[in-house]
């Protein structure tokens, strides 16, 4: 009887996924898919593929995309910028593998988002890594990723890392994945905020800058990082066998 029950429900789950992204494709801006640049300006909804990360989001009304194969930038402002504005992915090769970061360019004050996408085989909480051996190249990627994604990750929730570093920490779990948000603190204050998602093998990573952070952007009719965060949809996950 149990086994049937299985059958029934995983059935219904593959039906209401297929549903929801049948529905989800109507009206929807796809960035990705073999492109390598493209926009979107609100309000609209958006499905993206970067890499294996496969998510929709929506956004409102002066919130804006650009997608530049590998990364994705979301910015707030009355218009679309041009690049000369917008901040852009640097990459610096290692001899792990690359580093990455975000920079500003232009002197705009323009609140923004970068997203990367990278495999959960790369941090220190995934169960992959629980051999002792793991070479010094690794090790520098993970550290890496730590400070991209401050917390660690049990597999239902995270836990912030190096406390006195992090303020204003919170689990944002969405459908399809596990996520938080927390403002990265230095010296001289708020730093911006970092985002981490874990979705199945993948980990969706943000950092914000232009003054968008979580303690500025609560007390601020405008702002924007919450409800665009929350409105992150991943695809459904694929059932186990029976």
């Amino acid at each position: 009887m149990k086994h049937y029950i299985t059958i029934f429900v995983a059935g219904w789950l593959a039906v209401a996924c297929f549903s929801g992204e049948t529905l989800a494709d109507e009206g929807v801006r796809k960035l990705g898919v073999g492109t390598s640049t493209v926009t979107a300006d609100g309000p609209k909804s958006v499905q993206v593929s970067m890499g294996d990360c496969k998510f929709s989001m929506t956004l409102k009304k002066g919130e804006h995309i650009k997608y530049n194969d590998p990364d994705l930038i979301i910015y707030r402002a009355d218009a679309p910028l041009p690049d000369r504005e917008l901040p852009f992915l640097r990459q610096a090769q290692m001899y792990s593998g690359y580093d990455w970061w975000f920079e500003k360019r232009g002197t705009a004050y323009v609140p923004w988002i970068g997203f990367m996408c990278e495999n959960a085989a790369d941090f220190k909480w995934s169960p992959d890594n629980a051999q002792t051996d793991i070479s010094q190249e690794m090790q520098d990627i993970m550290s890496a990723n730590s400070l991209r994604c401050p917390a660690d990750f049990d597999g239902k929730k995270w836990t912030p890392l190096r406390k006195s570093e992090v303020a204003n920490f919170k689990n944002i779990d969405v459908p399809g994945a596990n996520g938080f948000m927390v403002d990265i603190k230095s010296k001289v204050g708020i730093q911006g905020s970092r985002f981490c998602f874990v979705n199945g093998k993948n980990v969706l990573i943000g950092v914000s800058g232009g003054g968008a952070d979580i303690r500025s952007e609560r007390n601020s009719k405008d702002g924007f990082l919450p409800t665009l965060l929350r409105s992150i949809q991943f695809k459904c996950a694929a059932m186990p066998a029976q």
